[in-house]
């Protein structure tokens, strides 16, 4: 029955509970089976990958790693939201990427450097599955699938990176505010969360220096979407009211 349950396992890809923690320490799933970047792999990598993968929590606000310390490790988003930001001399942060879909990676952009680039912030509660550089790289040496996946991985953050500096450029606040919200909404149903009020766990400070306007202006672009009828504002967050003509600002119009 177990080569019976093994083969039919290796037949769909399915990496499965890690077999090389004890029985009370594994997921009842791996990440790396769910996650845009690794479901790919074959299972033979995967297993490779698994090995070497210890789960980790961080409270809400705790650094997951900081800008200019050794870059020891890879992340992958369990569950939970985080920010990757570079700390500017007039001490605000600019804000270059939110992790929040479980499979997310974090700190790929650093996985050849020796010190990590930027910093990561949980914004909320966050889990992760870590794998340290070391292993990473023995696995590497082995299995070229892996660069491959990584090399997809920085190529979509750089993508969306540069959409996100051309939204900078070439929209007025309103504008912006308009994109972030759909963003939120379009996070939140791949997240297969599927209640109408969208949850936000950034703060206004953190927001505003995301989306490159002062406190004040993204306060005043709420309250006129909200006075419009196209969102209404709740406790922890929104709710879109008029998707259409959301959308229809987020293109400029």
């Amino acid at each position: 029955m177990a080569l019976l349950s093994q083969q039919t396992s290796a037949a769909i890809n399915i990496a499965g509970p890690c077999p090389n923690k004890p029985a009370s320490d594994r997921c009842t799933t791996c990440i790396l089976d769910s996650s845009d970047y690794f479901s790919a792999l074959s299972l033979e990598v995967k297993r490779a990958l698994q090995e070497f993968l210890q789960f980790k929590s961080f409270d809400r606000r705790a650094l997951l790693y900081r800008e200019g310390r050794s870059g020891e490790n890879l992340f992958i988003l369990m569950s939970g939201e985080v920010k990757v930001y570079k700390s500017l001399s007039n001490g605000r942060q600019q804000i270059h990427k939110l992790a929040v879909i479980p499979g997310d990676l974090i700190a790929c952009e650093d996985i050849y450097l020796d010190k990590y680039s930027s910093s990561a912030e949980a914004i909320s509660p966050v889990t992760v599955c870590y794998l340290p550089k070391a292993h990473l790289q023995s696995v590497i040496s082995r299995h070229r699938e892996v660069p491959d996946a990584l090399m997809r991985s920085m190529a979509r953050n750089l993508n969306s990176y540069i959409r996100n500096i051309a939204n900078l450029g070439q929209k007025n606040a309103l504008e912006r505010v308009a994109s972030y919200l759909l963003f939120l909404y379009e996070t939140h149903h791949e997240r297969n969360l599927h209640s109408e009020e969208l949850r936000e766990s950034l703060t206004r400070t953190e927001l505003a220096d995301m989306i490159g306007v002062t406190q004040r202006t993204l306060i005043r672009g709420l309250k006129k979407l909200e006075s419009d009828k196209v969102i209404a504002l709740v406790k922890d967050g929104f709710r879109i009211l008029d998707q259409k003509t959301l959308e229809y600002l987020s293109a400029g119009g």
